[in-house]
């Protein structure tokens, strides 16, 4: 948000006093500045070019993303980042190029995707599949992970794991790497009121105080009133906002944006509400489309030796059952009397 001069905020509260005066029919007396502060009009005042403000942007600033926005990384650094909207309008290729640019600036990015559009799509150069919740180590360079043969528990799991480790790999590294995780269909991680509980310490410090750590998060999701109220409120200094009817989505960006946030409703494919600490814009993309191969990363812990020795000891002790069975039956038959 803008902060307007203090001059222009008194004219505008003067030019709304004489309004008042001239509704009621009473003389118009030139007031001063206290007064117009006393009877809410200073305040009044502010709103009004504040809420102008917001409007001018939207509707004057459109900014084509790929050729004239610039992402600020520093800023992003700082905080965390949020992307909200319906689904297909390009909220991931917006992620995608913001860690395009981050990349591009010596960071490291991982992405936990449930979708396959990043290992699919993204720039990020290597993939590892989870079939379960655990991850061996943070990886020193950039990549993403696929959970999509997860659940959305083992989701919640594999990231509080994540977030624990990455945490203290940071806090006891001194010349450490800066990194940007980002949260695919961030409400299955961070579902309505989840932080509440102790399960989320870990991810409740990353997302907090990550950014002393040289740590930024990046949240991408369809459902803004699904998200956890916490992961959101540390995820406002850089918000990107694309089409949206649901009520229970524009009823809650109304805090964000006012009255703008009808604005979501009229927005194409690929563009968005660009909202940082000090402004409003709207922005466009193109398509994302990235040509270069994947290298597959594999777990040091086999996924399918884990599963067949699973197999073979089910098959041993089925085994053990068999036999006792078997020497149950013959001490019986010995026990019976002859004769």
């Amino acid at each position: 948000m803008t902060t307007q001069k203090r001059e222009k905020i008194i004219e505008k509260a003067k030019e709304l006093y004489a309004q008042q005066c001239y509704k009621n029919g009473i003389p118009e007396i030139t007031p001063e500045d206290n007064e117009l502060v006393e009877n809410g009009f200073y305040a009044q005042a502010q709103s009004e070019l504040m809420r102008d403000n917001y409007k001018a942007n939207v509707e004057n600033d459109y900014i084509d993303f790929p050729q004239k926005f610039t992402i600020n990384i520093n800023e992003l650094m700082k905080g965390n980042a949020l992307i909200l909207g319906s689904r297909g309008i390009g909220k991931s290729d917006v992620g995608m190029r913001i860690v395009d640019k981050a990349m591009s600036n010596d960071m490291i990015c991982v992405a936990f995707d449930p979708s396959q559009d990043w290992q699919n799509r993204s720039s990020i150069p290597h993939f590892q599949i989870l079939a379960n919740p655990y991850i061996d180590k943070i990886p020193k360079e950039s990549l993403v992970f696929d959970i999509s043969l997860l659940s959305p528990r083992e989701h919640q799991q594999v990231v509080e794991s994540f977030c624990e480790k990455l945490f203290r790999q940071q806090a006891e590294t001194p010349n450490r790497k800066k990194y940007v995780v980002v949260f695919e269909e961030a409400h299955t991680y961070f579902p309505q009121s989840c932080m509440r509980a102790k399960a989320y310490q870990n991810t409740i410090k990353l997302l907090s105080v990550g950014r002393n750590l040289d740590i930024s998060c990046l949240l991408i999701s369809q459902f803004a009133s699904m998200l956890d109220k916490f992961a959101i409120k540390h995820s406002v200094s850089q918000i990107y906002l694309g089409f949206t009817k649901e009520p229970n989505d524009l009823k809650y960006l109304k805090q964000f944006l006012g009255s703008e946030v009808e604005q979501l409703t009229k927005l194409n494919d690929g563009e968005f509400l660009y909202l940082t600490r000090d402004k409003l814009q709207k922005i466009a993309i193109a398509p994302y489309e990235s040509h270069i191969p994947k290298t597959q990363i594999f777990s040091k812990i086999p996924q399918l030796e884990l599963i067949k020795t699973k197999q073979n000891n089910g098959s041993l002790i089925d085994l053990l059952k068999f036999v006792t069975c078997i020497g149950i039956v013959i001490y019986a038959l010995s026990t019976i009397p002859k004769g």
